[in-house]
């Protein structure tokens, strides 16, 4: 393949990575660090008092899993379970959020955690740019707090491009935003990106959604939340055990088909050219148990 116009000549791709669970294993110490500082913020701005319970890979508040939540949105639910009126939330939404970047600044800004990250990211992410390919994140973690996990991991640059959660609750929100980000950024180095020249990885169901709302191929990888035959079941074009055993040519395989059939809701498709999901590659485990 061309490293300069790949995977085409005149064309571009794409790629966005979700965070916690597909570029850092789930429960990571920056993951802490940044749910630490949330809860440390919340207290500081409203007076609430917050606690998040891991269990597993999983994360949660008040009984609620937040799986695929985003940092604007796990406030506001945690503000509105205390009673907080809806009128009040953005004000105090804007100042929690600013508060608590600050402090995962802070707290990560000598950190080395590249040993947070999961097996086959950083080569991935390496490969990918090595070909030319754009890269960015679609991710629920605000913007300055997706860059201090991605300087703290060695991933630098990944956030200059992306959809972040500082003030969208839903991550089809988050999703759009990073399309039109690449989009953009391929249209500065003269790459026309197709209807299937960008991929989202993720490992939440919330990501699948993401991707389908934004027109976009979805990669499911069941490093966290969700396990493969849940990716699988809600629309993940190719689902993945493990990042390792992801490879360049299968999202060359997603960015170079033509057509993609999505459930429009109501029994229809669109865009209808008959495409299936990528069958596993020889070798590969169906599935990765919950973490």
């Amino acid at each position: 393949m061309d490293h300069v116009a790949w995977p085409g000549t005149g064309r571009g791709a794409a790629v966005v990575f979700d965070i916690d669970g597909t570029l850092l294993r789930p429960g990571s110490s920056l993951q802490r660090v940044h749910m630490g500082s949330m809860a440390t913020a919340i207290e500081r701005i409203s007076g609430i008092h917050t606690e998040f319970r891991y269990d597993g890979g999983d994360l949660f508040v008040n009984g609620n899993n937040l799986a695929g939540c985003t940092d604007a949105g796990t406030v506001d639910l945690v503000l509105r379970t205390a009673g907080v009126p809806a009128p009040e939330l953005p004000c105090l939404r804007a100042a929690i959020v600013e508060n608590m970047c600050d402090l995962v600044a802070a707290a990560t800004e000598a950190l080395d955690s590249r040993h947070e990250l999961l097996p086959g990211t950083a080569a991935l992410v390496t490969e990918l740019r090595r070909r030319g390919v754009i890269v960015g994140l679609s991710t629920g973690n605000a913007r300055a707090v997706a860059a201090c996990k991605m300087r703290a991991t060695g991933l630098t640059g990944l956030e200059a491009l992306g959809g972040f959660g500082d003030t969208h609750g839903a991550r089809s929100d988050i999703s759009r935003d990073a399309v039109a980000a690449v989009r953009l950024a391929a249209g500065t180095r003269g790459q026309v990106l197709g209807e299937t020249g960008v991929v989202l990885i993720g490992d939440t169901t919330s990501d699948v959604g993401a991707a389908r709302a934004a027109d976009v191929r979805c990669v499911g990888v069941a490093t966290g939340a969700a396990r493969a035959h849940e990716l699988e079941r809600a629309g993940a074009d190719l689902v993945v055990p493990t990042m390792q055993q992801l490879r360049v040519r299968d999202i060359a395989a997603l960015v170079e088909a033509d057509g993609v059939a999505y459930p429009d809701g109501a029994g229809g498709l669109r865009n209808a050219a008959p495409y299936g999901r990528l069958p596993a590659r020889p070798g590969a485990a169906p599935s990765n148990p919950r973490r």
